[in-house]
């Protein structure tokens, strides 16, 4: 069955009537606890594209129609880091009022390990490994970040 997609337009429109649902990664070098856990470096990506050309954020996408969160979650993995997850735990849910300039958006954040070396792909113009966070992380993620007490 083919998936009917929105033209860019419509898409956008529709952030003025639902919130989107995204799904973002946040590999680390070593398994994640809190920040107890030993947590020494997060993968960061540096966007491509508008919205928020050149900041850092999470690789991550919305979720599409007849997609689960845990296949988005593989998909962003591919698409934006170019290899495959290894391994997910669970990291949290965030409501994303303002970050996005499109309109409001549902986080759900996953740590990760990845199976292989990541790669620039998709929306990414750049991957960074920090154990600090960067100045101009986008989309609001300082907050959430914070919350999972990223570095």
């Amino acid at each position: 069955e083919s998936m009917k997609w929105l033209n860019k337009e419509d898409w956008e429109k529709s952030f003025e009537l639902v919130p989107r649902v995204a799904v973002n990664l946040l590999p680390v070098k070593c398994p994640p606890t809190l920040k107890l856990w030993g947590v020494k470096k997060i993968l960061l990506t540096r966007r491509a594209k508008p919205p928020m050309i050149g900041s850092w954020h999470m690789a991550g996408s919305f979720i599409r129609r007849g997609e689960t969160i845990v296949a988005c979650a593989y998909r962003v993995a591919k698409e934006e880091l170019g290899t495959e997850v290894k391994k997910l735990w669970w990291g949290g849910i965030f409501d994303n009022l303002t970050g996005d300039p499109r309109g409001q958006v549902i986080d759900i954040v996953y740590w990760c390990e990845l199976r292989d070396a990541p790669q620039v792909g998709g929306d990414t113009a750049e991957i960074g490994w920090f154990s600090k966070l960067p100045e101009g992380v986008g989309f609001g993620q300082e907050k959430e970040l914070g919350a999972l007490g990223v570095l």
